[in-house]
């Protein structure tokens, strides 16, 4: 069928199709024997999502050291990527991970899966190269660039190494090397532990947080774990005020919303240094009217005060203006005088420059003055 459509279509109509349409083909009995691969699905959720992160994590990078300094190109092809997702699955080396070859209870399988992360961590190094010294040189913030390009492109090589697939790999890892202890995995075979009997239902079985707006899905055993960190979950004010609000939006109900944050009073830009809490604001100013009637006035007798001295300052120098403009008149009619004309155009140089300089202070005062008339008014 495949020859028909090339002979049909030519091949470089099929590469084209080929990079549309990616079918991906899970057969776990190609990794690890039956016997061991058809044991219960449920892993240990923390360290399934830590190797997923990582497999991540080391495909991303690997992309970007293999574009060396090109960090803002968030392009990338099935050319680059998927021959790296092979070496990736390679370097995991799902079914010769584990170490408990006499099958002692004594084993520690995360030593043996701290053994794969190692590997992922170094995997981008290892397979296309870290930018090089002279890339260092010639641009010291490499490293820099490359953290922020991560976010982006971890997101473009989600779509080439899905979540599920990293998942799957990650329990394959997890079965390979808890084989025989079962620390980090379910026991039982096919998968049918999800009973609604606690005492025979799997603890790695997944559970969701039961908290709206944590999409966390977990092993049942880290539950409470996960209730004293998840920030979706509703705690009580740390004021007592009696309201409950997601922890990750406790900061800001105490600094905004909670009733019992301490709040200034709204005239304390008149002078009243009463700090009271929020849900007595009102009281606070029905109760001390009087002393908030004083502080206005006064304050008000203060706002006349200033402005008065202003207009004082401002009458000052449009009289000094009055005054320059009729001297400048005056020289003006002497220029038409023959004699006294040359004397003449020297004073009014000089005049002209004094009225300059005086029209520059004037227009610097008039800022000033206007500056302190507004900031009286408010």
């Amino acid at each position: 069928m495949i020859c028909s459509y090339l002979f049909n279509r030519g091949i470089l109509d099929f590469v084209r199709r080929r990079r549309l349409i990616r079918t991906a083909v899970f057969r776990p009995n190609h990794f690890l024997p039956s016997e061991i691969n058809t044991k219960c699905d449920y892993c240990d959720s923390t360290v399934v999502n830590m190797l997923s992160n990582a497999m991540l994590d080391a495909l991303s990078l690997a992309t970007l050291f293999a574009n060396g300094n090109n960090t803002e190109n968030n392009n990338v092809t099935d050319a680059q990527v998927l021959p790296l997702i092979s070496k990736l699955i390679d370097i995991l080396d799902i079914g010769n991970n584990s170490d408990n070859v006499d099958q002692s209870e004594e084993y520690d399988p995360m030593v043996d899966i701290n053994k794969v992360k190692d590997r992922l961590t170094s995997f981008a190094e290892d397979s296309v190269g870290q930018p090089g010294v002279l890339q260092h040189l010639l641009n010291p913030d490499v490293d820099q660039n490359i953290y922020a390009a991560m976010p982006r492109r971890k997101e473009l090589i989600g779509t080439y190494f899905t979540e599920q697939e990293r998942l799957n790999l990650a329990r394959l890892l997890v079965k390979d090397v808890d084989r025989y202890t079962y620390k980090l995995h379910c026991s039982t075979d096919s998968c049918s532990c999800n009973d609604d009997n606690e005492e025979n239902a799997c603890v790695f079985r997944l559970v969701p947080c039961p908290y709206e707006g944590c999409e966390d899905r977990l092993s049942w055993k880290y539950r409470e774990h996960h209730d004293a960190d998840c920030q979706y979950k509703p705690v009580s004010c740390p004021n007592d005020c009696g309201m409950e609000i997601p922890r990750r939006d406790v900061h800001i109900h105490v600094r905004d919303r909670c009733r019992l944050r301490a709040a200034e009073c709204p005239l304390s830009s008149f002078g009243c240094t009463s700090v009271v809490q929020a849900q007595d604001v009102t009281s606070h100013l029905n109760e001390n009217a009087d002393k908030h009637f004083m502080l206005i006035a006064n304050r008000m007798a203060e706002y006349q005060t200033v402005m008065k001295d202003q207009s004082n300052r401002i009458r000052m120098l449009e009289e000094k203006n009055d005054k320059l403009e009729r001297e400048l008149k005056q020289k003006t009619i002497q220029l038409q005088s023959k004699n006294d004309a040359k004397a003449v155009a020297n004073d009014v140089k000089k005049l002209s420059k004094r009225l300059a300089t005086l029209e520059g202070t004037c227009k610097t005062q008039f800022k000033k003055v206007e500056k302190d008339r507004r900031s009286h008014i408010k």
